[in-house]
């Protein structure tokens, strides 16, 4: 019962992970953070291959 429980517990892990990579992947190459007036704005540039 344990082995079970565990195991639909990484399925959900997995599928929330999922979705919230979904939701956001045109921002996974971005962050932005903002503190006041000043912006902080690191963009990861790669060419694929």
């Amino acid at each position: 019962m344990l082995r079970r429980t565990a195991l639909i517990g990484l399925i959900v892990i997995c599928i929330t992970i999922l979705g919230f990579t979904w939701m956001v992947r045109d921002s996974l190459c971005e962050l932005q953070i903002k503190n006041g007036d000043s912006v902080f704005l690191a963009h990861l540039a790669y060419e694929p291959k």
